[in-house]
């Protein structure tokens, strides 16, 4: 995806404000003169989050990227057309761009003449050897972890150190998303986001997706819900403390992705749940997991969860 792609679906939502966030990256993008977008000395040293000590020896051109957040990332701060190559499940990247297997050789790897490829820590850890040889042909292999909310603007001055590209238009549409975050969330509807139906699991208060709801207007009736085990961001809720929300509950979202098979046709369907205020008023909606927990600049601006919440205030719930 490049600055194009970016432009067309900047268009497309035009009086949002996702579509404002994209303009704003878009316009810091084409005002940004290559002297100054590229206006960065090198080497750069940085540590990844596997500990690694990195040296960036020029602005990376041809980038493999093994993580959809990353190759998304990439493409909303104008480093799209760098991207060579992204893994299978990928679905951040257009298809000019080759897709490796899970467990990619060597061979093929190098063959893309990578200068640099970005990956996740988890990646790395399982397939150790691989990495090694990687960095002996001179690639640069960089781990970093989906960021957390707080952690987000370090990522993107990461990123921007990678690529030689310019960090504040990401900052800005940053700063943007973080500010439309409703300050009074107890007039906001309730919504309870269930990543797993079958054990009925939710976000905890720090996480990307908890963030990413109250940013679309929601209030989290889980938010003292405890995380599920340390560090984790999932949180433990259950179907009794569910039953027992219901008044608090407008709207409950079904995280749709690997962690859940649940459906929202499904819940609604559930003799356990068929009391709940929000059952009964059909408020219970499919969402895609890569729009509530995917730490994207792409997807924060989360028009999915806008017009879900038009539905819920349309049907007159306004704390």
């Amino acid at each position: 995806m490049d600055l194009l792609m970016i432009l067309k679906y900047s268009i497309k939502w035009r009086g949002t404000l996702l579509g404002f966030i994209l303009i704003t990256i878009v316009s810091m993008l084409m005002l940004c003169s290559p002297s100054v977008c590229f206006a960065r000395e090198y080497p750069v040293y940085l540590r990844d989050d596997v500990g690694a000590d990195i040296v960036v020896g020029f602005p990376a051109r041809r980038i493999i990227s093994l993580y959809a957040g990353h190759t998304e990332n990439l493409a909303a701060m104008g480093a799209g057309d760098f991207v060579v190559a992204v893994g299978r499940s990928d679905d951040g990247a257009g298809n000019s761009v080759a897709v490796l297997g899970a467990r990619p050789g060597i061979e093929q790897i190098v063959a893309l003449s990578p200068d640099l490829i970005l990956t996740r820590p988890m990646l790395v850890r399982a397939s150790e050897s691989l990495y090694s040889a990687l960095r002996s042909f001179g690639v640069v292999v960089v781990a970093l972890d989906p960021p957390s909310w707080d952690e987000f603007p370090e990522y993107i001055d990461r990123m921007a150190a990678l690529t030689g590209l310019d960090s504040e238009p990401g900052q800005e549409a940053l700063r943007l998303i973080r500010s439309s975050e409703r300050s009074e969330l107890e007039e906001a509807p309730g919504a309870l986001l269930v990543t797993n139906g079958r054990t009925m699991s939710t976000c905890t208060p720090d996480s990307w997706a908890a963030h990413v709801l109250a940013a679309s207007g929601f209030r989290n009736v889980a938010r003292s819900a405890p995380p599920a085990a340390s560090g984790s961001v999932i949180a433990a809720f259950g179907a009794e403390r569910t039953i027992a929300a219901n008044d608090d509950i407008d709207v409950i979202l079904l995280q749709q992705g690997a962690m859940n098979t649940v459906r929202a046709v499904d819940f609604m369907n559930d003799t356990r749940f068929a009391g709940l205020e929000a059952v009964r008023n059909g408020m219970v909606f499919d969402v895609p997991e890569a729009d509530v927990s995917r730490p994207s600049l792409l997807r924060m601006g989360n028009e999915v969860l806008r017009s879900i919440r038009e539905r819920v205030t349309a049907g007159g719930v306004e704390r």
